[in-house]
């Protein structure tokens, strides 16, 4: 096999506190790394002009699940994601207490589209919420 292993996911926003609020302080992620990154190398290999870009990584346990990237100074819009769109549509945590989660994360508005429920399997309960950058959460407890 060539692929050795999953490293992240990369989720471009437009405001990096709300994001960094959600993820660090909501779902309790913690940073592992910050950085300015290159504007000349990121010019070249994203084809930005005057790539101004702040990435964050963010993690558990010192492994890295997600990147923020912030393109400062970029006219960006949010895009139109469905759960049956075409592509990358969502991202998937295990969590140790769904309803929990849940309760937190509602107290705060964040849209869920239906409380933790009960697989047809009954091994995990499950739900799914929007972040801050448009993009399904889907939350899952382990039964």
């Amino acid at each position: 096999m060539i692929i050795k292993n999953f490293r992240h996911c990369g989720i471009v926003t437009k405001n990096l506190n709300k994001s960094l609020w959600f993820y660090k302080e909501l779902l309790g992620l913690k940073i592992i790394k910050k950085m300015k990154e290159d504007k000349k190398l990121m010019s070249e290999i994203l084809k930005v002009k005057n790539c101004n870009l702040t990435t964050i990584k963010l993690g558990v346990k010192k492994k890295i699940i997600l990147e923020l990237l912030y393109f400062k100074n970029l006219n960006q819009k949010m895009n139109k994601i469905d759960i049956y769109s075409l592509g990358l549509t969502h991202v998937s945590l295990t969590v140790k207490d769904i309803r929990k989660m849940y309760n937190k994360l509602s107290k705060h508005k964040i849209k869920f589209f239906s409380k933790p429920t009960l697989s047809s399997d009954k091994k995990v309960m499950l739900c799914f919420c929007k972040t801050p950058e448009n993009i399904f959460l889907e939350l899952v407890e382990i039964l």
